[in-house]
């Protein structure tokens, strides 16, 4: 073991592989700040160029385009309310709120401190389990799946502030949105208004790019306002510093999210989207002040950020462990150890640790690098803000709906962005609360096909849920926080 941890570690600074991380920060950074693109993007473009390389080096280089990629999509969401990528959804709720006052660049700072430390405490806890890797992905089964999805689910009418009539309605049709298309279980196709293109369903991509970013320019555009930022910038270097000093002033805040991101990150299929979301809607639950999320609260960046980055090192587990990948991004890393003929599994950890160590000192690396360059360009990025809206509405729609369009060459894709632009202008028009509808629509497919598979296990019986400890403590959970609003009720004055 420390063999190859000290193999690894002279590797990791040498400096070929050292560029070949840096190469991958750079690239990793600008697929996430480009809504549409994304590390499995990446990913799949370098799979090939890789090919011939040092088994090693190509971990490296792998690690820099996985590590950058969440706090890339990051700056895009934070600044043009543009999610870069599906992971960085809960971002835009409180980043974008922060650049409309004037303060881009604390959000910014907010973004890259807790990714770079958010990523180190995956690995950290990556390191501490990896010998119980098998034991701790096995412990989750469908019922497991089913509650820990519904703990989300939970924030469709709890997390709804204001009209919670508004808020059931949005988060309901966005479980409706979410089940458009073939079943996982039955192959029947719901909802597809006889149209072949929504047999697969509702697209992510164009969905989140037409509702969040799309709508948003119509908003800017109906409103007339000329800047982005409707609060002059002061002072960049101390907002940038008031960024960081906000992470260790939310400390229980970054390590609950944090914890969040790396146990959904083991969980195999689930998704750095999921742990964005799950670990925002906690942050809103438990707050003391929730009625400041949505209007900029740096809780609200601290909770989403430190949670995708973290679930990096969680997903790590199953994939290296025993060949399940924990993400979509890991899958494609399966793909990459079977080309330099490795074999993901126990036999990759007993013949080749030094290629795990590998890649998590290049997550490591990668994280450091890619948020000390946010913070370098932090003050040249946010004079985005200040640019005139009638320059920015009609760049940011153009690269929207290449985005749209450039994941699968579809031009339905981006039609299908421009109605959710309006979708989206609408609700916000009329109150409706956009947060509940992506909430609904991100895991609504994911609570159907979990408790399907747990009542077929049951023979269509709920003692299930009753009878695994590990469901057991999610039910009280799930419990506790549906109550948690009605005690701060009662306890305020």
């Amino acid at each position: 073991m420390i063999e190859a941890v000290l193999f690894a570690l002279g590797k990791a600074f040498y400096w070929k592989n050292f560029l070949y991380i840096t190469l991958g920060t750079g690239v990793g950074l600008i697929f996430g700040a480009l809504p549409g693109l994304s590390s499995v993007i990446s990913l799949s473009l370098f799979l090939p160029l890789t090919y011939g390389m040092d088994p090693m080096s190509a971990m490296f280089l792998y690690a820099g385009l996985m590590g950058a990629n969440p706090f890339g999509g990051s700056i895009s969401a934070i600044l043009i309310n543009t999610p870069g990528t599906a992971q960085n959804i809960a971002t835009v709720f409180d980043g974008y709120p922060m650049t409309q006052r004037g303060e881009a660049g604390r959000a910014l700072s907010i973004s890259a401190t807790s990714s770079a430390l958010g990523a180190v405490f995956g690995i950290v806890i990556l390191i501490i389990l990896l010998p119980l890797v098998r034991r701790v992905v096995l412990a989750f089964g469908p019922p497991e799946f089913f509650l820990m999805v519904v703990f989300g689910l939970i924030a469709v009418v709890v997390a709804a502030r204001g009209n919670m009539m508004k808020g059931l309605f949005a988060g309901g049709l966005g479980i409706l949105l979410s089940l458009v298309g073939r079943s996982a279980l039955t192959g029947t196709i719901r909802f597809n208004f006889g149209t072949i293109y929504l047999w697969d369903g509702i697209p992510l991509i164009p969905f989140m790019i037409g509702l969040l970013a799309l709508s948003e320019m119509i908003n800017l555009g109906a409103k007339k306002q000329k800047t982005i930022a409707t609060t002059p910038v002061d002072n960049v270097l101390k907002n940038l510093w008031q960024g960081v000093k906000d992470v260790f002033d939310h400390k229980i805040c970054f390590f609950r999210s944090a914890a969040i991101g790396t146990i959904i990150g083991i969980i195999p299929g689930i998704g750095g989207a999921v742990a964005n979301v799950l670990a925002y809607t906690v942050a809103v639950q438990t707050s003391k002040h929730p009625e400041t999320f949505g209007k900029g609260d740096p809780e609200g960046v601290i909770a989403p950020e430190s949670a995708n980055n973290a679930k990096d090192g969680g997903a790590l587990l199953p994939t290296v462990g025993f060949g399940i990948p924990g993400s979509a991004e890991m899958a494609v890393l399966l793909g990459a150890f079977i080309l330099h003929g490795l074999t993901p599994g126990p036999l990759l950890i007993k013949d080749h640790m030094e290629i795990v160590w590998a890649l998590i000192f290049g997550l490591t690396i990668s994280n450091i690098l890619a948020s000390s360059f946010g913070l370098l360009l932090a003050r040249y990025l946010i004079k985005i803000t200040r640019i005139n809206l009638s320059f920015v509405i009609p760049v940011v729609t153009g690269v929207c709906l290449v985005g749209a369009f450039a994941i699968r060459g579809e031009l339905w894709d981006i039609y299908l962005a421009i109605l959710f632009g309006f979708v989206g202008f609408g609700l916000r028009t009329f109150g409706f609360p956009i947060i509940t509808l992506v909430m609904g629509y991100v895991l609504g497919s994911m609570a159907e096909v979990s408790l399907n598979q747990a009542l077929m296990i049951s023979d269509g019986g709920v003692k299930v849920f009753f009878q695994r400890p590990i469901s057991l403590f999610l039910m009280i959970l799930i419990l506790v926080i549906l109550f948690i609003p009605f005690i701060k009720k009662v306890e305020s004055p």
